[in-house]
């Protein structure tokens, strides 16, 4: 297995319902106490 280390996303179109964090989930199989994909929100100038 490769190891991501980031992914790409067009901030401009989320509207942070992490939506993809379940699909990650759903696609992996994965149980709810497990996340590959984590969001952090965060602001800068």
């Amino acid at each position: 297995m490769t190891t991501q280390y980031g992914f790409f996303i067009d901030s401009s179109r989320c509207t942070g319902c992490k939506t993809c964090e379940l699909a990650c989930k759903d696609y992996k199989d994965l149980t709810p106490d497990v996340s590959f994909r984590r969001i952090y929100e965060y602001a800068g100038g």
